[in-house]
Order: C-alpha cells, then structure tokens, then sequence
C-alpha cells in the first residue's frame, strides 16, 4: 500500500520509522500470545478470570455511525492499547465487518464473535451482563476513595476485572477528561478489562498524558500518528483493493500529471444539496484557480486558442450527489483551458442517501483510499469521511468554505495539519486534579503540538504534524 504514496508526483514521501515496524511486529507478538493463552476471548471474559497476565481493550461503537468515524475510533483504540500493551478486541458484528480490512496481527485477530450475534458479552448493554462493566465515574470515585483511605499514591490498593473509560452520554459519547490524567492511568494500569465506547477520534489526547509523549514521541517524532496507524494496521481488505486498482484502471488516473481529489458532504443530504449546491461548486472552483490547482477556462471566444498541452490534470470527486462533478465535467468539456491542458473529472458512485451495510462500506473505503492519493485535496469541514482520507494520503487539505449562501470568507482555508480533528473534545484544559502540574491548564499551553482545530473546519484538538513542505 505504501508503493502507491511513493510513486505520487507531487507529495513528499517519508518512510515510517523503523522502530514504529519493530513495536508494531512485537505488539502482533503480544495479540498472538494473549490469545492463545486464553483460548476463548468471550468465555474467558465472561469467566471473570484473571489468572492470565494479559490485559484488553474492548471497543465498541454505536451502528449508526458512518465508516470514517468507526475507522478514526479503532486507530484511537488501537493507539492506547499499543502504549499500554493491552489486547485490542472490537465488542461486536457490524462495527468492522471482516470484508473490509485485512488482520493487521499475523496469526491473531481483533474479531471474537459469532458474526450471527447482534449483541455478545461484549458490549456494555448486554442483557443480564452490565454488572460486569463500571462506569467511570464509578471507577474514578473509587480512586478517590482509595487515595483518600490510602492518603498517598499507592495504586495497588485499587485492582478490578471491568472499568469503562466513558463518561455519560449518547451518539457522542467520548472518554472522561480524567481518563486523560496519569494519576488515573497508573490505577487503570491494575484494571483487566477496560472498556471504550465512542465515534470520536481522541488519539490527540494521548499526547496529552505525560506518560505516554516518551514512546509517542519516539514512534512518530513527526506526530504522523494516524497516518502510519492507518497505512500499517487498516489496510483494505483483498476486495476493497481489487476495486481500488479498478478504479485507477477505469479512469486512467495514475496517467495523469497531478490528481485533485475533493470531498462533498452535505450533513443534512438533499435539502442542504438544493440549497447550497451552486455555492460550494462556486467555491470549489474559486479554490482551485485561486491556488492554481485547476487551470482557468477560456469562455470569450475572441480570445486567442490557447496552444496544445499534453499535460493532464485528473479530478476525483466523492460526494452522495454528482453536482460537483456534472458541473466541472461540463465546464472543461464546453471551454478550452488557457494552459492547453487535458482536464478530466470523474466520480465513483452517487448514492444520494448516506446507507450502510458491507458493500456499501467497501465502497465508500475504496473512495478514501482513491482520494488519498490525491496532490491536492479538497474536504468538507467536520467530516471524518475526508479526515481519514487525508491522513491515509499524509495530505494537509484544503477546506470548502461551507458554513451557509451568504457567507463572505474566503472560499476555502488550508489546513495546517495533517493530523483530523477530535471533534468538541468535553474539555480543552486538564482536569487532573491529582497531577498538580498540569491540573486546569490548558492543553495547548502545555503542549503546543496539540492545537485547536481551525475555525473553518470544526471545534476541537488536533495533532501539529510535521511533514516535508507540501506545495
């Protein structure tokens, strides 16, 4: 999968660091071992037996939840599991289904489940079994209690089988504050089973836990985290990559001289696309002759023909409706460019009405995975669908200025990273009040490599990547 990044024309290539390759071979080791000596992942844990010295990480995540959100949750997981040598395990059926993604452990896997199942022991709402799990308020009182009955810092005194890492919530649900304090990772150190639930992306906020920047840092000295999780663990599935090889096959798009990849989401589907239709594609072409992505058109006919060019610009659009492409396709198919040069539009697939379901999702990844290979890209602001795309493709974006008609901004705004957003994060300061050091300061203070998204994406925290200049 890397090959295809490397041969890009127009986006500097950086190998992974060869000891991210060395942790990521002996984490497979740790998966492989783990499960083996436990035979049985569901029965073991059911069994509430912890005779065995291995620790797991149990993630789960609402079904309504689009692929990309479910994609940025498992790198998150996956992240903490690997810091903290747990064994990933996803809960249920239907959060990865298997034709998606290969195994990313040799010998191992991250699914335990009879696929038949809508629910197993897993997930936290399981009839009869939600005596298992603790909420984490439930878990961070107890810390409380330990530490005051203790009256120091003796985390031993505080061993459990279950603990889940979430506070309170719905569709949204994200990780309590205090899950990111050190304090309180030392006393989830002793805990067995820890159980996350989500459709966030919180991995920025790993780097936030001061224990954990030391083998962060040394993985991705770059802060290229998501990318290397998502090249190296979430590679597509043999299916997925056929259609992606069709896709470049059928368009011709590693002929071309640069690729332009631009994502369309309209949040609220057909009643946003009737509204704002014309304006994002107003926008996007602004955008793309403004930082000379896109050739300008000769439309008076009395001006000079340009002369003939062989080079060739191709655009790939991803959206649920076509207006985008059918206006781009018309306009370079009605009007000679003044460069000469050949520019060809395509796009995959149009649904019209986000769906879900195995071949949709394959799909929809095979469209990230087109779009990461993009020079250029344009994205839609608070979308994970375009923030895995970008960090597949270690692409700092363009976002389509898209907050309402009459809107006088700029039509777009460039990213300053390559690193998503973990969107309206429950805080922006530590709320770690055993860590004095950091307790109520804000996190971009104390670590300037996490900072608020843009304004013109969406509330949040991302990670300040460091890349080669991207032009």
């Amino acid at each position: 999968m890397r090959l295809q990044y490397k041969q890009r024309k127009h986006v500097p290539y950086v190998e992974p660091n060869s000891q991210w390759q060395e942790v990521l071979r002996e984490y497979s080791k740790l998966h492989r071992t783990c499960l083996h000596r436990i035979g049985d992942p569901v029965a073991y844990f059911t069994s509430q037996n912890s005779t065995v010295e291995c620790k797991f990480t149990i993630l789960d995540t609402e079904l309504a939840a689009g692929l990309g959100n479910r994609l940025v949750m498992i790198a998150s997981a996956f992240a903490y599991s690997l810091i903290t040598q747990r064994v990933l395990l996803i809960a249920r059926p239907g959060i990865l289904p298997p034709q998606l993604l290969c195994e990313p452990f040799e010998g191992s896997s991250w699914l335990h489940f009879d696929p038949n199942q809508l629910v197993t022991p897993f997930n936290r709402d399981s009839r009869g079994l939600g005596s298992y799990w603790n909420k984490s308020g439930s878990f961070h009182s107890r810390i409380d209690i330990a530490r005051g009955a203790e009256g120091g810092d003796d985390t031993s005194q505080l061993i459990m089988d279950y603990a889940v890492a979430n506070g309170e919530g719905g569709y949204t649900e994200q990780l309590d504050s205090r899950f990111f304090c050190d304090t309180e990772q030392d006393y989830y150190k002793n805990v067995t089973w820890v159980y996350i639930m989500g459709c966030i992306y919180f991995a920025p906020k790993l780097y936030a836990v001061p224990s954990f920047r030391p083998v962060l840092d040394a993985l991705f000295p770059d802060k290229m985290m998501l990318t290397n999780l998502l090249r190296d663990v979430m590679s597509p599935s043999d299916v997925v990559w056929e259609q992606v090889k069709s896709i470049q096959r059928d368009y011709g798009l590693q002929r071309a001289d640069r690729r332009l990849g631009i994502q369309v989401r309209y949040r609220y589907q057909k009643e946003q696309f009737d509204r704002m239709d014309r304006v994002v594609e107003a926008r996007i072409w602004q955008c793309a002759i403004n930082n000379h992505l896109l050739p300008p058109v000769v439309t008076n006919s009395r001006r000079m023909l340009p002369h003939v060019s062989n080079r060739t610009t191709s655009v790939f659009v991803a959206s649920l409706f076509d207006g985008v492409k059918n206006n781009l396709s018309d306009t370079f198919a009605t009007y000679p460019t003044e460069t000469g040069e050949h520019v060809e539009v395509f796009q995959f697939s149009h649904e019209g009405l986000q769906k879900f379901g195995v071949k949709i999702f394959q799909d929809a990844l095979a469209e990230i995975i087109t779009l990461s290979y993009s020079d250029y890209l344009f994205v839609t602001p608070q979308s994970t669908f375009s923030g895995v795309a970008q960090a597949y493709g270690g692409l700092i974006p363009w976002f389509i200025g898209f907050r309402d008609e009459l809107e006088t901004r700029p039509p777009c705004t460039r990213g300053q990273t390559v690193d998503t957003c973990f969107q309206v994060p429950l805080d922006y300061v530590f709320q770690c009040r055993y860590d004095s050091a950091v307790h109520r300061k804000e996190i971009s203070t104390v670590y300037p490599d996490i900072q608020k998204c843009l304004e013109a994406d969406t509330p949040g925290l991302q990670l300040i990547t460091k890349q080669p200049e991207i032009p």
